[in-house]
């Protein structure tokens, strides 16, 4: 008993060690290893549907969404080494900045205020919108900015973790990847983003429909120019 007393008292005494001065124990949350590394000049096909409120599997009808990179390592409204791509659908195109911090956090300029003009109808100037948060692991969450005038409307960001696998050709060979994914919420939308570091893409782009606000999804069918 009295060996059993000292062993006690040596538990009791390091747990103490390790608490005093309100500290606890915790275990760091380990980053998603996603870095954004688009090269210059890599092309990205997606296959494209419009959403309604009915959905269960997208819909027959498809478009396709092309993304081009024109360049990386750039400066755009205070961001340095910002990716820039042309974004092409059957209706035209848009330029598309995204970012990364020095932490790993990706950042999308103007990303919510393209979904307010769209779903809501709210003009909204565009920021940097910090989409993901790499950095605080698989089970961060983050504030993402508002989509009202107000800023009252505020949409949250939350990492997944490890999601689904995904196929897509990389350069002319089909490859299966893990990937991992985020969602974005406020109180009119629901968007999720899935991402693979090999090959190094966003893999698909939802946007939940909320009636009568139709939906759109894409999903990744081609790769070139990673090699």
């Amino acid at each position: 008993m009295r060996v059993l007393g000292v062993v006690l008292l040596l538990v009791f005494s390091a747990f103490a060690d390790g608490c005093r001065d309100g500290e606890t124990a915790t275990t760091p949350s380990q980053s998603i290893p996603f870095v954004l590394n688009f090269p210059a000049g890599a092309q990205f096909t997606y296959n494209t549907w419009s959403l309604d409120q009915s959905y269960s599997q997208p819909p027959s009808a498809k478009t396709s969404t092309y993304w081009t990179v024109l360049g990386t390592v750039k400066d755009y409204q205070g961001m340095s080494g910002v990716t820039v791509i042309v974004d092409s659908t059957i209706t035209g195109s848009d330029t598309l900045y995204l970012a990364t911090s020095s932490t790993g956090d990706l950042y999308f300029y103007g990303y919510l205020a393209r979904l307010a003009r769209r779903r809501l109808g709210n003009t909204i100037p565009p920021r940097w919108d910090l989409v993901a948060a790499f950095s605080q692991g698989a089970s961060g969450s983050w504030t993402v900015g508002p989509v009202d005038s107000l800023g009252q409307d505020i949409v949250y960001g939350s990492s997944v973790g490890a999601s689904d696998y995904y196929s897509a050709s990389v350069d002319g060979v089909t490859e299966v990847f893990p990937t991992y994914r985020v969602d974005l919420t406020g109180s009119t939308l629901l968007c999720s983003l899935w991402f693979s570091s090999i090959p190094n893409t966003i893999v698909r782009l939802l946007d939940e429909p909320d009636y009568p606000v139709t939906g759109r999804l894409l999903e990744l069918a081609t790769v070139r120019g990673q090699k």
